[in-house]
């Protein structure tokens, strides 16, 4: 390679103040590194630099771009108990953009780092370096905290909203990490729940949960491919579902995998046109749906095909959710908008005088008494949020009086538990809220009054014996009795 190649550590104070920042450091995020308990450049001794990491870094952005950057990037980095390492956020100062650049690869490219220590045993940490490029050179530098000024910086997050009193909680929950379980990694992103087993996708792998016992299933033993910076960990599973068979499908990397508890399925763009699975949704007619930014592919356990902006009245192929109602009827949620297909007719909403004209489709679910309970996305926060459809047409907007829960938040998952009467949200950066429909009492469980270890709840279950299961980013909750 013809670029110079300089490594400099140089240290240097850089102050954080407490309300900065929660988890990231940066303005731009990259949410598919998460771990879900770190510490912010602690340890006797501290992480350490692999000493190739110039060169391994160099040599893994984009050349073409190397020729014209100049300027600084500051980045976070995480470096788990073994020393691999992944980009949480990043601040650029250059001309040349993060994602031209191919920053995150790059760092995903560099050897393992020593990990930080903590009485004898490796604990994961953040790093904060700044990239200098000038001239085809790269400068080094590692950046020091105060950390008497940064009293707040919590592993598990801080919530945006105040949780409830504690004596106002009604439910106590059991929470599953690697600590005490064989949960291969903390990380958790979907739980499912069959008639006899739990299952839960980790960014290490799928767990099988029977009677209290848990089967991994990882690299070696499953198709699931491994992550391009450890052969030896399994690719995050972002998403998952259950069939009408009772197959397990899964989000996970470029894939969709489909598991009948002995045999592997992979789909990939080779033999179908699965590209990068959001979220998957199945119907009670065995059809399988995958959203994406290129459009909306279903499967019928035969055949593929794919409904977009060039055979539908989609106003967007960026999909964000999709259902099929007791009609038969498919609601397709888009970032420009929304639409239902009847059959052979379409009915677009972008005109409605409704919820649906000013908020993206992200879940459904339709109640035994034929009201229709939306999860809606938007920009602005008023028009989010759950609403009620009831029968005659009527809309609600599902939301405590006078308060901010919904003011700022996007809603992960929700689960409508019947036959308690009780919903269940999982909403981002907070926690998991219960709502009691009949008392019309609200509930906000977050890592500052209860067992909830983290403000990132992804998804939510509810097993054949009423508990109610939480996937989070550190580690599994289990409702108790």
């Amino acid at each position: 390679m013809k670029y110079i190649k300089q490594l400099l550590l140089i240290g240097i104070l850089f102050l954080i103040t407490q309300s900065s920042f929660g988890q990231f450091l940066y303005s731009e995020k990259y949410e598919d590194c998460k771990l879900s308990r770190f510490c912010l450049d602690c340890g006797e001794p501290k992480a350490e630099l692999p000493e190739d990491a110039a060169e391994s870094i160099l040599n893994s952005l984009n050349q073409k771009k190397l020729k014209k950057i100049n300027g600084s990037i500051r980045v976070q980095i995480l470096v788990d108990t073994l020393g691999s390492a992944c980009l949480l956020s990043s601040e650029n100062r250059t001309n040349v953009s993060s994602k031209k650049l191919g920053l995150q690869n790059a760092i995903y490219s560099m050897s393992k780092w020593t990990p930080s220590m903590k009485d004898k045993k490796a604990q994961s940490v953040s790093v904060s370096l700044e990239l200098v490029f000038q001239n085809g050179k790269l400068g080094i530098r590692r950046l020091q905290f105060d950390f008497k000024n940064n009293t707040n910086l919590k592993s598990v997050g801080t919530p945006d909203i105040k949780g409830s009193d504690e004596k106002d909680l009604s439910v106590q929950w059991t929470v599953l990490t690697q600590s005490n379980s064989k949960l291969p990694w903390d990380m958790t992103r979907t739980v499912l729940s069959t008639n006899e087993n739990i299952w839960i996708g980790t960014d290490n792998g799928l767990v099988k949960m029977t009677d209290d016992q848990m089967e991994v299933f990882g690299v070696t033993n499953s198709a699931l491919k491994p992550v391009k910076y450890n052969k030896n960990r399994a690719t995050s599973i972002r998403h998952g579902a259950l069939d009408a068979k009772g197959n397990i499908w899964l989000a996970a990397g470029w894939e969709a995998y489909k598991f009948d508890g002995s045999n592997w399925t992979v789909y990939d763009s080779i033999n179908s046109p699965v590209a990068w699975p959001r979220k998957i949704y199945s119907d009670n007619f065995n059809n399988v749906y995958l959203t994406s930014s290129q459009g909306l592919a279903k499967y019928d356990g035969d055949n593929w095909n794919v409904i977009d902006t060039s055979n539908s009245k989609l106003p967007s192929s960026n999909v964000s959710g999709v259902y099929v109602d007791s009609q038969d009827r498919l609601w397709i949620g888009t970032y420009e908008g929304n639409i239902r297909i009847d059959k052979d007719k379409t009915i677009e909403f972008n005109e409605s005088d409704s919820p649906l004209k000013e908020g993206s489709i992200s879940q459904v679910f339709e109640d035994s008494k034929g009201n229709f309970w939306f999860d809606l996305y938007s920009k602005d926060k008023t028009k989010a949020g759950m609403w009620l459809l009831k029968p005659n047409g009527e809309w609600t907007s599902i939301r405590p009086k006078n308060s901010k829960l919904f003011s700022k938040n996007d809603i992960n998952d929700f689960l409508l538990d019947e036959e308690n009467g009780v919903l269940w949200i999982a909403l981002n950066s907070v926690g998991l809220i219960r709502y009691d429909l009949e008392s019309d009492k609200w509930e906000i469980y977050t890592p500052e009054n209860s067992e909830v270890p983290s403000i990132h709840v992804m998804k939510l279950a509810k097993d054949k014996n009423g508990i109610i299961w939480a996937a989070t980013f550190a580690g599994v909750i289990k409702m108790k009795k």
